[in-house]
């Protein structure tokens, strides 16, 4: 081998996949298995990651390594080997997954330049808890908790009391960020600050650095944080939860498009040790799965609704539609009435859902996405909220020169400037991504003031303590219900009972005679999903049956293929390729598609969707593995999806 060792390489490159490329390294330069790298690939320098050393000359040329990144920051081997477990499952590429496990922005060591490399921590773990104690603690089991945050958060902490004192750490899951934030807080009032730790995309790349560095040393012992965070390497682990389990927000958008909930269960598999899963409102599948014995679980139930008035106000019949009606009104004017508050909740920004030429009926496209874009009185702008694109409204029509515009549907802009009509006397907040005021000074303003209203989108479920209400009102339950995706039933039950369970946990104080009211206004009144309000068994009833005959989960399983490119033509001939592969295996696989997405152009690009329908997951994944080799283009992208929740665009 001369002075040079030689090594194999998996590029961070998507469209070679796995395939791995020979590079050299100075002889002096030991570079173990996992590490994460600097190489010349055709024309551009990208990373990759070392899967073989040892490498025998070839006889062929070959490029050198350029640079390695700090091998301080070198994943433990296990994880590593987890990271293919994963690259298997989801039919992605060793890269999209290794990369989640190295934090981001570490140093470039120039091999050339900077001596030997031959130093890093390779992760001993000698001491670890006796047998005993983690044959007492750690043998995998999987436990689901269904009750209030607080008789879920109670059954957590005595787990992780058990797991810390036998010398065990412990991983935390939750949606979001603001909820990492609050749950942080509670255990460092519990736990010496020192060991809890806290890990999410809001951090500054320097602390996600060390805090990575501390929970891989083991000086970190609880770990919180957000999806991404069940790729730290927690050392002896002991214990995982992940809280609120059926939120999407632990499904990935981009490749690979994991779901933290199934990495955490799998993880804990790999691992050995014991999963809580948690949640006020289970999935569909999570409550087959618990009454039909497939999982162990202890379930509180839904809260009585002894103090809360639940009506349904029905939507169908008003000839002017106002965003506030009559019922809603009046609920609202007794609770001001009586000196409380309110809370209105509709979950679309600005001020309408379009802007329409009236003389041509045209509206508003994003020029990157095949979407109508919002309008925003305050700022006079028409936004997307796909892509982020914004633009100040136009005066003339680009398409008929006309200058008379129609604003169509509403948004929480406009719910507000309603509300301010009728009660102008009342002060009012808004809670959204787009208002200047910060969350906590919007908060601060509707607790320190009675009577008042809070209108807000779902950015609510992030704010830790909510004053008493007397009303919440739901001013459209169905822009979700509407959507074209079997899910939209079960997201608006879970998000509706979301709402209900904020009323019912607000602080109730003793002035208040009257019955809390919950209003949800809807054009679908008898929809199973809105009825579920009332009664949430007769929700999981008409829905299972629902999902039992179509075969959809937990009666079958469903994968989405998403292909992309800038050129419609090409996406078009490789989705019909693809889905002309799938179909020609016989047998136990239905293939919907394909069709252009709901959002047919993103950023420019062209999508369609191709939907696959199984009984046997395993088959599935397989055939559909097969039939991605059909695929030979490389100007277009393939995106597998193989769980829910999937993407509504």
């Amino acid at each position: 081998m001369g002075n040079y060792n030689y090594v194999d390489i998996v590029c961070d490159v998507p469209t070679v996949g796995d395939k791995a490329f020979t590079y050299k390294v100075p002889k002096h330069c030991i570079l173990p298995y996992g590490a994460k790298v600097h190489v010349p690939f055709g024309k551009r320098n990208v990373d990759g990651y070392i899967v073989d050393q040892g490498v025998p000359e070839p006889e062929f040329e070959v490029k050198d390594v350029l640079a390695v990144y700090d091998l301080d920051f070198l994943p433990p081997r296990p994880l590593l080997d987890f990271g293919l477990v994963l690259r298997d499952y989801y039919l992605a590429t060793i890269s999209s997954f290794w990369g989640y496990m190295w934090p981001p922005q570490v140093r470039k060591i120039k091999i050339a330049t900077e001596g030997p490399i031959t130093s890093y921590d390779t992760f001993d773990q000698t001491e670890k808890p006796s047998r005993r104690e983690r044959e007492s603690v750690t043998k995998h089991e999987e436990l689901f908790i269904q009750g209030s945050h607080s008789f879920r958060w109670k059954m957590y902490q005595d787990a992780i009391e058990k797991a810390i004192s036998a010398g065990f750490s412990v991983l935390v899951l939750v949606p979001e960020i603001a909820r990492a934030s609050i749950v942080e807080e509670e255990l460092q009032s519990m736990y010496d600050r020192e060991v809890v730790a806290v890990v999410h995309s809001d951090m500054s790349n320097v602390a996600r650095r060390q805090q990575w560095l501390d929970i891989k040393q083991g000086k970190k012992r609880i770990v919180v944080g957000t999806r991404s965070a069940v790729f730290n390497p927690v050392r002896d682990l002991g214990l995982i939860i992940v809280d609120e389990e059926e939120s999407p927000y632990y499904k990935a958008e981009e490749y690979p498009r994991y779901n933290g909930r199934t990495v955490a269960r799998m993880r804990g598999r790999y691992q050995d040790c014991p999963v809580l899963l948690g949640s006020f409102v289970p999935s569909v599948v999570a409550n087959f799965n618990l009454k039909e014995g497939k999982i162990r679980g202890v379930t509180e139930g839904f809260p009585a609704k002894e103090n809360i008035d639940c009506q349904i106000v029905s939507l169908l019949g008003q000839k002017k539609r106002m965003l506030i009606t009559k019922e809603l009104h009046l609920a609202i004017r007794e609770t001001f009435r009586d000196g409380n508050r309110a809370l209105l909740f509709l979950n679309k920004r600005g001020t309408a859902s379009s802007l329409v030429c009236r003389d041509c009926g045209n509206p508003i496209f994003c020029p990157r996405c095949s979407v109508p874009m919002a309008y925003h009185a305050r700022e006079g702008q028409v936004v997307c909220h796909t892509c982020g694109y914004r633009e100040v409204a136009p005066t003339n029509c680009p398409i008929c020169d006309g200058f008379t515009w129609k604003p169509v549907g509403y948004g929480i802009d406009r719910a507000r400037s309603e509300f301010q009509k009728r009660f102008p006397n009342v002060p009012v907040f808004q809670l959204d991504k787009d208002v200047k005021e910060s969350t906590e000074e919007a908060i601060e303003g509707f607790i320190s003031s009675k009577p008042s209203c809070l209108i807000c989108t779902q950015v609510i479920f992030s704010v830790k303590n909510l004053p008493d209400l007397g009303v919440l009102g739901v001013l459209s339950a169905d822009n979700i219900l509407n959507l074209p995706d079997y899910l939209a039933s079960e997201e608006v039950f879970r998000l509706l009972n979301k709402l209900l369970s904020l009323l019912n946990s607000s602080e109730n104080g003793s002035h208040i005679a009257q019955k809390k009211q919950f209003i949800v206004q809807t054009l679908n009144p008898d929809h199973h999903a809105i009825q579920g309000v009332l009664d949430p068994e007769h929700f999981y009833a008409v829905e299972t049956e629902n999902r039992k005959a179509l075969r959809y989960p937990p009666f079958g399983y469903v994968m989405k293929v998403t292909v992309s490119g800038k050129s419609q033509e090409k996406v078009i001939a490789a989705s019909e390729s693809l889905a002309a592969a799938i179909k020609s295996y016989s047998g136990g696989i239905s293939v919907l598609g394909p069709s252009p997405a709901p959002k047919a152009k993103v950023r420019g690009q062209y999508r369609w969707h191709i939907m696959i329908k199984s009984s046997d997951q395993i088959l599935a994944r397989e055939v559909l593995k097969e039939s991605l080799s059909t695929i030979k283009d490389g100007q277009v992208r393939v995106y597998v999806d193989l769980e829910e929740p999937f993407s509504l665009s």
